[in-house]
């Protein structure tokens, strides 16, 4: 079983990345690298990074956003194309069992 079609086709800056957590009303935090944490409530739900580099997310790291932030590739490019705000990742979760 190989990578799913977005690792294949999709392409991210890490500038857009981090727009995406900001809609999402991530908590964000600088260390080694860039830090996005979604609490609901006090509850930390799901936390994931990107480096500190320029330029677009190279090898599988946007996978392994998208599985950090629990999305399908479905759900996670309609994030991209602003489909999904924030109260809609909420229900998603809630739907998926993670709050």
């Amino acid at each position: 079983m190989g990578l799913p079609l977005l690792y294949y086709k999709a392409k991210m800056t890490i500038r857009e990345a981090l727009k995406l957590f900001e809609k999402l009303e991530m908590h964000i935090r600088e260390g080694k690298d860039t830090i996005a944490s979604f609490y609901h409530g006090e509850k930390l739900i799901t936390r994931t990074k990107v480096p500190h580099k320029r330029g677009e997310l190279k090898g599988k790291l946007l996978h392994f956003i998208r599985q950090q932030m629990k999305l399908s590739d479905k759900e996670f490019e309609e994030l991209r194309e602003c489909k999904i705000y924030k109260e809609d990742y909420v229900k998603l979760l809630k739907k998926k069992g993670k709050l």
